[in-house]
């Protein structure tokens, strides 16, 4: 593999992750609740940026009258126990998507944000 020669600023990290959604205030609380990250009160504007430990998650409303959700997962989120977060989210109606799917090294589980956007929750 060719390296490439650094002739720019581009960092080497996602800074930001953007997610479309068609309705900016039902997102911007389903994030919150799911990260368990406290927002102020709306009503919010067509962008809202949630920081998280690691990157800045960006709801994107600008669109929101061509919206269409994800029908792939845009992201994944990182859990010690996909069996104990898997009881989690039954237990507050956030829809899965099919079953645990278990690996050797890695097992995950797919689920539907507030605006039917797919993302995982992933054990290593």
């Amino acid at each position: 593999m060719k390296k490439w020669k650094k002739k720019h600023n581009i960092a080497p990290n996602v800074s930001s992750i953007f997610v479309h959604v068609k309705d900016i205030d039902r997102a911007v609380n389903w994030y919150a609740k799911l990260f368990g990250v406290s927002v102020p009160p709306g009503p919010y504007d067509k962008v809202f940026s949630m920081q998280l430990n690691n990157l800045t998650l960006l709801l994107d409303a600008h669109r929101s009258d061509h919206f269409q959700p994800s029908e792939l997962p845009l992201f994944t989120v990182s859990t010690e126990d996909v069996d104990q977060t898997y009881e989690y989210l039954n237990n507050n109606n956030i829809v899965i998507v099919g079953e645990i799917e278990r690996f050797p090294d890695v097992s995950f589980v797919t689920l539907l944000d507030s605006e039917g956007n797919q993302i995982m929750i992933v054990q290593e």
